[in-house]
């Protein structure tokens, strides 16, 4: 079971930055989470939301907007000050050269512009440790049909019924689901179908606990120093 560091190691700096990245590899995850959108001129930017007003008071949007301006725009910080935003390229190389995993997952809705430059840019890089994962399913169908050999994950929060049916639709190879709506039962069930389940975002210490008693691939944490520790308990 790998323990994911969700937009970083979130819960002690700030989110889908490089010092988070750094963080949860020194602190000992199995791998990183990060959200990626695509700016005006073509970058591929790594942050969670569609614009900045959340993350920095500032009112611009990813896809009207050139990097340049983008690598300018200072977010309000944990700890670390004048954090900018990364470009996946910068995640890619920090990681290039561990054996840790990492989820990219597509936030924006491009008509395929996006997932056309992912596709082009993971080719310069071993993919086996790589997930692309969407909670737009046409996304990880078009990936997949982009790059038949990377791993897509469909993400949902809520409930869905036997999601493995959608599956065939879809194309993708694991199921990305919310702790709060599903089990350690219906979990297995999914992945008797031969589909893994990762879990997300799983924060209390009673919360880890369960799922670490579990069968499921992975636990994405904003918390990776108590996820690593109790996984070391075990």
């Amino acid at each position: 079971m790998k323990i994911i560091a969700h937009r970083g190691y979130r819960a002690k700096y700030t989110e889908n930055t490089m010092t988070a990245f750094k963080k949860a590899v020194q602190y000992g995850a199995d791998g990183i989470e990060l959200d990626v959108h695509l700016s005006r001129d073509g970058e591929i930017v790594v942050f969670h939301d569609e614009q900045f007003k959340r993350m920095a008071g500032h009112p611009g949007f990813i896809h009207e907007m050139d990097y340049e301006a983008i690598r300018k725009i200072k977010l309000f910080s944990k700890t670390v000050r004048k954090e900018s935003v990364p470009r996946l390229i910068e995640v890619l190389e920090l990681l290039r050269d561990t054996s840790l995993s990492l989820n990219i997952e597509i936030k924006a809705v491009t008509d395929g512009m996006l997932e056309q430059k992912l596709a082009q840019l993971l080719m310069n890089y071993d993919t086996s440790q790589i997930v692309i994962s969407s909670f737009h399913p046409e996304s990880i169908l078009k990936m997949k049909q982009l790059a038949p050999d990377i791993e897509t994950a469909l993400l949902y929060t809520k409930y869905i019924d036997q999601p493995w049916l959608l599956k065939e639709r879809y194309l993708f190879d694991a199921i990305h689901t919310d702790t709060n709506y599903t089990s350690r039962e219906y979990a297995a069930l999914i992945q008797s179908h031969d589909v893994p389940v990762r879990i997300y975002t799983v924060n209390k210490e009673r919360d880890l606990q369960y799922w670490l008693e579990s069968e499921v691939a992975a636990i994405i944490t904003d918390e990776v120093e108590t996820a690593v520790k109790l996984k070391k308990e075990k």
